[in-house]
C-alpha cells in the first residue's frame, strides 16, 4: 500500500495565532491550497481510499480532495490534533502571558510526555491515539495495492512520521514536525507493515498561491 499524508489547508486559527480547537475553519487561502493539492492528487488517478481527521479544517480539506478524486472522506478521530482543553480558541500570546511556566514547558521539544493541556491531552495520550489510528489504517490496507490519503494536522502527522522513521515513541516527535499546509508526504508500506518514507513535505503544487 501507499499512504499519502496531507496536512490541512491554512486555517483562521493559523492566521490569527490562536490555539486551535475543533471548529477552526479554512481561510480562503486554505481553500485554494486544498484545491491545489486536490488537483495534484487527482492527477494520479489511483487514489482508492480517503481518510481525514474529523476537525473542521481537516475535514474541509478532505472534502475538497474528495470532490476531485471521487471519494467521500471517512473520519478517523485518532488523526485529530492534540486536544488543547480549556485553552482552545485563546490567542497564543494571551495564553503564554497567563501561563508562563506551562508555556515554557510546552515550548520545549523535549518536554515530559505527562505534561499537557489543562482539560485536554498530554503527550502520552496524544501519541498513543495517533499511532493507534495509523496502525488501524495500515492493518486495513496492508498487503494491497491501495493508495490511501490521510488528512491530518502538524502534530498528528509528526507522530506518524516518527513511527515511520523508527524514532522512539516515548518522547515528543519534535524533530518530525514542520509539515506545510496541504503538503504531501509519501509512505510505502510493505506486506509486513513497515513504512518506508518517500518524497516528503512536497509543496510544488502550491507554487504561485498567495499566502498570508
Amino acid at each position: 500500500m501507499l499512504l499519502l499524508l496531507v496536512r490541512h489547508g491554512q486555517s483562521l486559527g493559523n492566521v490569527e495565532g490562536r490555539i486551535q480547537g475543533s471548529d477552526d475553519p479554512l481561510t480562503d487561502v486554505g481553500r485554494l491550497q486544498a484545491s491545489a493539492v486536490a488537483a495534484k492528487l487527482a492527477e494520479r488517478d489511483d487514489i482508492t481510499h480517503l481518510y481525514a481527521s474529523p476537525l473542521d479544517r481537516a475535514m474541509e480539506t478532505g472534502s475538497i480532495i474528495g470532490e476531485a478524486v471521487g471519494l467521500t472522506p471517512a473520519p478517523i478521530a485518532g488523526l485529530a490534533e492534540i486536544d488543547a482543553g480549556r485553552a482552545a480558541g485563546l490567542l497564543w500570546t494571551d495564553w503564554r502571558t497567563a501561563n508562563p511556566e506551562l508555556a515554557a514547558v510546552m515550548a520545549d521539544p523535549n518536554r515530559p510526555m505527562h505534561r499537557g493541556w489543562e482539560g485536554g491531552e498530554n503527550g502520552r495520550q496524544f501519541g498513543a491515539r495517533v499511532i493507534a489510528a495509523y496502525d488501524e489504517i495500515v492493518t486495513h490496507h496492508v498487503g494491497t495495492n491501495d493508495v490511501v490519503v490521510a488528512v491530518g494536522h502538524g502534530g498528528s502527522l509528526a507522530w506518524i512520521a516518527a513511527k515511520a522513521h523508527g524514532d522512539p515513541l516515548d518522547i515528543w516527535p519534535g524533530t518530525r514536525g514542520g509539515f506545510l499546509n496541504c503538503s504531501v508526504s509519501e509512505l510505502a508500506i510493505d506486506r509486513d507493515g513497515h513504512g518506508e518514507p518517500g518524497a516528503w513535505n512536497q509543496d510544488s503544487h502550491l507554487a504561485g498561491l498567495v499566502e498570508e
